[in-house]
């Protein structure tokens, strides 16, 4: 079954009607017709069965078929602290994180990020993911779209996580764990929020490591090799996803 995205503030009783964008996707796409049914979610947990009652060059509606549903959020929310890499990893990272379940997607400017971003082009890159991660929710059936937070600082990033959140580490150079090991024992007693960070081309600085550390980081291993920063983080959340 199709599935659209219908922003929180259009879900009105009776006739919904998507943005334009939405609803070319429909019409144009994939050709949806009169009495089509599509699945339609909000982004936020609400998703309902709907009926397309007109289309064409008049636009697209659609009328719910049931009860509103609202699925809860699984927890614990994962957050990935992502030092944004070079080229166009991270629009992978944002795709396949959104089809793992991330909740949450934090851009990172680290000392040795190659890639600079300013506040505009910043802005311009996360309002680029929130469609990669919109368009990959419509795809894979997820019912809450990963937020995208502001580029920013480590330390900002270190500082903005919430109240008893864990906090794990890629670590190359320490002594880390295993992460499934690590992850395996939070299952006992799930936190209410896991972050993991991933250092870019280069890894993290020994400062920015310490940092993390004294964060309360708990310091991760990824297996034998030496993975690249876009690959570490999907192995990384691929481990969350199913262990918690």
């Amino acid at each position: 079954m199709h599935r659209c995205y219908l922003a929180p503030e259009r879900w009105q009783d009776g006739v919904l009607v998507p943005d334009r964008e939405e609803a070319h996707h429909l019409r144009d796409v994939l050709r949806a017709t009169p009495d089509d049914v599509v699945t339609l979610f909000d982004g936020a947990g609400r998703r309902v069965r709907a009926r397309v009652v007109c289309g064409g060059e008049h636009g697209v509606e659609l009328v719910p078929l049931d009860a509103i549903e609202t699925v809860p959020r699984a927890e614990p929310v994962v957050s990935l602290l992502q030092a944004v890499p070079k080229g166009s990893r991270m629009d992978t990272i944002v795709e396949k994180g959104t089809e793992l379940g991330m909740g949450r997607l934090v851009p990172v400017m680290t000392d040795r990020t190659i890639t600079r971003l300013d506040e505009a082009k910043g802005r311009k890159r996360c309002e680029r993911w929130g469609r990669i991660a919109h368009s990959a929710a419509k795809q894979c059936g997820v019912c809450w779209i990963p937020e995208i937070a502001p580029v920013q600082s480590l330390k900002a990033a270190l500082a903005a996580r919430p109240e008893g959140d864990v906090l794990l580490v890629g670590d190359l150079i320490g002594e880390p764990r295993p992460m499934a090991a690590v992850v395996d024992e939070l299952v006992a007693a799930p936190p209410i929020s896991v972050s993991l960070l991933i250092g870019p081309e280069g890894d993290l600085t020994p400062a920015e490591m310490e940092a993390a550390y004294a964060a309360g980081a708990i310091g991760v291993n990824m297996g034998p090799l030496v993975l690249r920063t876009d690959t570490a983080a999907l192995f990384g959340l691929s481990v969350l996803a199913s262990r918690l």
